[in-house]
């Protein structure tokens, strides 16, 4: 291991030399044991471990020989060589090389690290053979390592299926037993169970796996694991050993093997290839026995960055923004698995800079951070995200993370604890950023309270990342299902499948983000209550964009295809990327119009509303479509106004001081010179009474409050085109 270290240290040192380690890397970041540094430093984002094999290569005068599906063959020749079977799989793994030509007593060898003299030589006396050096991407040595292990896995399977049967000959079937503690002693702790569990941990790790399902079925024992977000088979265990199987597992979490029939948790570490792992268990009794479901984490998160996560430069800047200051809740938003603790802990480890006193309380705790106090939380001795919470505030906190805010009196506390100066973070689960704020308001939390703490929301999904060595331009037009979508062709790609990819045509996960800025104008329609459509408009004027728009983004730049994210957001067929309904918006298309007679008069309107914070909203609204805007708070000054200087539409709050709207509008009927004025009519809901209230006192149409901005826009418009006015 020391000679692997010096060679790794020697390695480092050529990378810093050729100044591929600027980007917010240096040689004190390597931790050697687990990968070499080219292919270790490409994972933490510093480049491209092709384009850093190949400047090395050069370098080093060395030739890069990448590992396609015709040297696989002569790879795996090469394997069965008499000569070369001594040296076994496991010993190339850790090597990380593969053998791909023999010449007569020269055999060409392709390593990830090179500079490894001792090794070389080492090899070099074990075969008998002259050594001759290529530089390779270890990935593409793992990989092939892999899928050589895997075309052995059946038979291995087979392997231990038989040693099993040879220890524990097959009894009667009983249908209750999934039920009842049947395993024997000794079963558990069995070769061939203990090589069957190991052999399930150890591929899924191999195979990048997020998570692993053992589900019991009639006749077999089916594993299945998750890979990039897609479930796909592993392996199919006979039913004989499903008990054993499991109890297996629950036994290294530190389960109670004895109980089946309610749902337990557990948690292991486990050392594999590719470093330490965490494994979160979840079993569930089912019809044919217990379902068990293995969560699969990194045992350290050294360099999540928001970088890696996928943020645009912009996003980052804004994240930071948000993140910057206290006084103010931060939430990201988004379904089970769609990246948010990634999200979560990049926010912290972007804080962590020694200036900060960082207190989490998290259920579970995902990732162990050094410098940061992480609370778990533990409902059997009545320590809920709410108590912890408030025992966080007696320890100075200056940022407080809290993994999920999941009812009122956690959503409460930690919109409370943002007023008391502290800068707050969580998650919480909804569809988009604008449905947080009603999500919020469900779960009691009042508008006022929402509207002084929160500070942005991120929502987000995970889409799969197209394999850069395989991935072809797009074919074909964007048909006409997809007009006005944004898409655009020069620039989208499509998969294909490579042995690189698994055939998938996808590599890795990328995000797709949604950020929403809590502006001026949100917090008083907060307030007021207004609705999720009313809310996006308004958030437009400040960069907002749905995660339709922002996927469409990353399908365009060519980092996903427009099928994975259509499966992952639904179709996208009939999309419509509306244009900003925005002051800015509108002052810039005014800006940019042609002028005729010095310029163009817009259309007035009235708008009457007693509540401050509803007509601002409204106002700022009708403005944004370049309307000029005459504000009243209650009939009395709305008719002093209109009798000043007649409009072309007036919006009329129904309930109002002093003159209430129905009064309003008889008055003006009755008057020949304001008859023809069309109203809308305003009203707090959408009911029947409230119409043939309006309708009565003689409004042209109705609208609520909690409306959509678009629906009530278009009922101005409306009105206009009646009056001929438009």
């Amino acid at each position: 291991m020391k000679a692997r270290a010096k060679a790794d240290l020697a390695l480092v040192k050529v990378l810093s030399k050729l100044n591929l380690l600027d980007s917010g890397f240096s040689a004190k970041d390597f931790r050697s044991g687990e990968f070499c540094p080219i292919y270790f430093f490409a994972l933490k984002g510093a480049f491209e471990e092709s384009d850093a094999c190949q400047i090395v290569a050069d370098h080093l005068r060395l030739p890069l020989v990448r590992i396609d599906r015709a040297r696989q063959e002569e790879i795996s020749r090469l394997l069965e060589n008499p000569i070369i079977k001594s040296i076994g799989p496991e010993r190339w793994k850790s090597l990380r090389a593969l053998p791909y030509k023999l010449e007569g007593p020269a055999l060409s060898v392709v390593f990830a690290n090179p500079l490894d003299r001792e090794e070389i030589s080492a090899l070099e006396f074990e075969l008998s053979l002259r050594v001759q050096v290529a530089i390779g991407l270890e990935r593409e040595i793992l990989d092939y390592l892999l899928q050589r292990t895997n075309a052995d896995s059946m038979a291995d399977l087979q392997s231990i299926v038989e040693q099993n049967e040879q220890q524990n000959p097959a009894g009667a079937a009983n249908e209750e037993a999934p039920l009842e503690s049947t395993v024997m002693p000794g079963e558990v702790g069995s070769a061939p169970i203990v090589r069957l569990v190991n052999k399930i941990f150890s591929d899924s790790v191999e195979a990048g796996a997020s998570d692993i399902h053992i589900s019991p079925e009639k006749e077999i024992l089916k594993v299945r694991i998750r890979v990039d977000g897609i479930m796909q088979p592993l392996l199919e265990v006979p039913a004989m050993m499903r008990g054993p199987v499991t109890s297996r597992i629950k036994l290294l979490a530190g389960m109670d093997i004895s109980e089946k029939r309610k749902p337990q948790d557990g948690r292991l570490r486990i050392k594999s290839v590719r470093g330490l792992r965490d494994l979160r268990i979840s079993t569930v009794p089912a019809v044919h026995g217990e379902n068990v479901v293995v969560r699969i984490l990194s045992a350290e998160l050294s360099r999540v960055s928001f970088d890696s996560l996928g943020m645009s430069e912009e996003l980052q800047a804004r994240m930071r923004d948000a993140l910057s200051g206290s006084s103010k809740v931060v939430l990201i938003s988004g379904p089970t698995g769609s990246g948010k603790s990634s999200t979560l802990y990049a926010a912290l480890l972007a804080l962590r800079d020694g200036t900060h006193n960082i207190i989490t309380v998290e259920d579970p705790i995902e990732y162990r951070l050094e410098g940061i106090t992480q609370i778990q939380v533990n409902t059997k001795i009545g320590v809920s995200f709410a108590e912890g919470l408030r025992s966080i505030l007696r320890q100075d906190p200056d940022v407080i993370m809290v993994g999920e805010i999941r009812d009122r009196e956690t959503a409460s506390i930690a919109m409370q604890t943002a007023q008391t100066g502290h800068l707050v973070f969580s998650t919480i689960h909804t569809n988009n950023a604008p449905a947080t704020i009603t999500r919020l308001q469900d779960l009691g939390v009042p508008p006022f309270l929402i509207s002084s703490s929160l500070s942005a929301v991120i929502s987000q999904r995970l889409v799969r990342r197209l394999c850069p060595d395989c991935a072809k331009p797009w074919g074909s037009e964007i048909g006409d299902a997809y007009a006005g979508s944004g898409l655009i062709a020069a620039g989208m790609r499509e998969p294909v499948g490579c042995p690189e990819c698994r055939s998938t045509g996808y590599r890795g996960r990328v995000g797709v983000f949604s950020f929403l800025e809590i502006s001026e104008p949100l917090r008083e329609a907060i307030r007021g209550e207004l609705g999720e459509g009313t809310l996006e408009t308004l958030a437009r004027a400040n960069g907002y964009k749905s995660l339709e728009e922002a996927g469409i983004d990353l399908v365009n730049s060519g980092a996903t295809s427009l099928s994975e994210l259509e499966r992952v957001l639904g179709s996208l067929k009939g999309l419509r990327i509306s244009r900003p309904s925005t002051a800015a918006a509108a002052a810039n298309a005014v800006q940019a119009a042609p002028q005729l007679n010095g310029g163009l008069a817009r259309q007035k309107v009235l708008l009457v509303e007693d509540d401050e914070n509803t007509r601002a909203v409204l106002s700022l609204l009708l403005r944004g479509e370049m309307f000029e805007v005459e504000e009243a708070a209650n009939g009395v000054e709305a008719l002093e106004k209109i009798y000043q200087q007649v409009p072309q539409v007036i919006i009329l709050d129904l309930m109002m001081p002093k003159m209430n709207g129905s009064e309003v509008v008889q008055r003006l009927r009755r008057d020949p010179r304001t008859r023809a004025i069309p109203i809308l009519m305003l009203t707090a809901a959408d009911s029947d009474e409230n119409e043939l209230q309006a309708i009565s006192a003689g409004a042209d149409d109705f609208v609520s409050k909690t409306t959509d901005a678009k629906v009530m826009l278009a009922r101005v418009y409306r009105l206009l085109d009646r009056a001929g006015a438009a």
